[in-house]
């Protein structure tokens, strides 16, 4: 083998461990092990800094092909659920600062809670009142208890909350500008993209948003009940719902109720770790009606795709372009 052949082949050999290391620190699944490794990867030649610098702007390019905004997550969860904390990813300004430029917004939002579940990953967590979270993929909370008053950021994701009693401190839970407010109860808020969520399973729950927050801008839930709000508006009008249908993420599921082809791709996007690309138009595709195992998401994006006339290009761990 002759020396240009040879810096060739170890060329490519850096080029593939940097794309390795954009996938990993990208997924979420980051041991403060792997966090050293990285870091130990990097500086070892200004050839490693380089490379991951190349793949990191792929990597930014994939992020905006489409503009769709569709979350992350992967497959199925692991055996033993892993739930992390602030300090996880807060090893190492190097290392931040490099995670930070890869995949901003997700790194960032973890690197701001105190709470955040990986890919695939539903976990539950104890608040310090002893109430509980049951966090789903790809989800990231701030825990910001204070004197009279029990505050969450929802940063990211879909997590459901199991309120106990306390009627000197109310139990509130932020995300894009509004608020949902119980002294007891359970209920379930998902902040994607730019609209919040918020369902109610148990006891009342108040959802106020907009410039002010008074009775305008307010809405009470009931059991059963959902309402919806863009960032920094006031929320819609009240829905009944079946929570059976409305919470299947807690049992593994997704159900697709006459739900537009692209949302339903979109939501199963959220269950694979690679970022889903629909490089065409879906206005004609018929609405889809089913049920899916979350852990079988691949499958279900490749079934969809197939019943619209459609191809699946995938990338393992990279991208999913449906055209």
């Amino acid at each position: 083998m002759g020396k240009g052949q040879q810096r060739s082949e170890i060329d490519r050999s850096v080029a593939l461990d940097a794309r390795d290391w954009i996938v990993r620190l990208s997924a979420g699944n980051v041991s403060r092990q792997d966090l050293d490794r990285f870091n130990a990867w990097r500086a070892q030649s200004p050839a490693h800094a380089r490379a991951f610098a190349r793949e990191k702007e792929f990597w930014q390019l994939l992020q905006n092909v489409d503009g769709s905004d569709l979350d992350t997550a992967p497959v199925a969860a692991p055996k033993q659920p892993q739930i992390f904390s602030r300090r996880t990813f807060l090893v190492g300004g190097a290392l931040a600062a490099s995670a930070a430029a890869v995949v901003a917004p997700r790194v960032l939002t973890w690197m701001r809670s105190d709470f955040a579940t990986g890919a695939g990953v539903q976990a539950t967590a104890t608040l310090p009142d002893g109430s509980t979270m049951l966090l789903n993929t790809n989800s990231a909370v701030d825990v910001d208890f204070q004197p009279g008053l029990r505050l969450v950021n929802l940063l990211s994701g879909e997590v459901e909350f199991s309120v106990r009693p306390d009627t000197r401190a109310p139990f509130r839970v932020a995300a894009l500008g509004g608020n949902s407010d119980a002294v007891e109860g359970t209920y379930a808020v998902r902040s994607i993209a730019d609209e919040v969520t918020v369902t109610a399973s148990a006891g009342r729950i108040s959802v106020s948003g907009g410039a002010k927050a008074d009775a305008a801008n307010t809405v009470s839930l009931a059991p059963g009940q959902r309402t919806r709000y863009l960032t920094g508006k006031a929320p819609l009008a009240v829905a009944d719902v079946n929570l059976e249908s409305e919470l299947a993420w807690r049992g593994g599921r997704v159900v697709f109720e006459g739900k537009p082809f692209g949302s339903a791709i979109g939501e199963l996007g959220r269950y694979v770790p690679e970022r889903l690309v629909i490089a065409t138009h879906t206005h004609d595709a018929s609405p889809v009606s089913a049920v899916f195992l979350t852990r079988d998401a691949h499958d279900a994006i490749e079934a969809l795709a197939q019943t619209q006339g459609m191809s699946v290009h995938r990338v393992p761990g990279v991208v999913i372009v449906i055209s």
